[in-house]
């Protein structure tokens, strides 16, 4: 009988255990989604203020992207540039305009 009863009370234990310990798992599953959210967020916010695209002597070139600063352009290093210039106008090398219809040789861009 005392077995029985014993029995009884560790069923009893693991009914109310195993849901809070399920519940328990997907919240802390849902936290660390969230966290890995605001962590993305975060960092995509960061990366939009390298003014890089934005200066006068980005080149839009693969193999040399600033030839004021070659190592550091369009990277986090590039946030708040000594040397950075608003660019002006159409670049045509960035235009999505002047990239549709390049120039003959010899021919102007204008």
């Amino acid at each position: 009988m005392v077995h029985y009863v014993s029995q009884l009370n560790a069923n009893a234990v693991i009914a109310l255990l195993f849901p809070g310990l399920i519940w328990t798992v997907m919240l802390a599953f849902l936290w660390s989604v969230i966290t890995a959210l605001q962590e993305g967020i975060r960092h995509l916010q960061r990366l939009h203020q390298i003014p890089c695209d934005r200066c006068q002597y980005y080149t839009g070139s693969y193999h040399l992207k600033c030839p004021v600063h070659p190592l550091t352009a369009l990277s986090e290093d590039a946030i708040g540039c000594d040397d950075f210039e608003p660019a002006t106008g159409c670049q045509p090398q960035l235009c999505y305009r002047h990239r549709q219809t390049s120039p003959t040789a010899g021919e102007d861009w204008r």
